[in-house]
């Protein structure tokens, strides 16, 4: 038995559906690939951009006087200071 002219009709536009479809995904995945890729790239970058900022900051550690550093020395300093402000007041009160 064949498929009557209607049948054949309806075939053939299931198929052109189906292969635009097909064409439309394959479009979509190589444009998926593209984006992907450019992410990548862009990663990439980024983490390159973010160790020479990492380098750069360990640099300053060592170039720069930290906060931390500076208070505790100022803090050995006014203690010194006490120290022998008490050993001149012990000296003058001797006399």
């Amino acid at each position: 038995m064949k498929p009557s002219v209607f049948e054949r009709h309806m075939q053939t536009g299931i198929q052109v559906l189906l292969v635009a479809l097909i064409l439309w995904a394959g479009t979509e995945l190589v444009q998926i690939g593209r984006q992907s890729a450019v992410l990548e790239e862009r990663l990439a970058t980024q983490g390159l951009t973010l160790h020479q900022m990492r380098e750069e900051l360990r640099s300053w550690n060592d170039t720069y006087y930290r906060k931390v550093d500076a208070q505790r020395e100022l803090n050995e300093i006014e203690s010194r200071i006490d120290n022998l402000d008490t050993r001149v007041s012990a000296l003058e009160s001797v006399r």
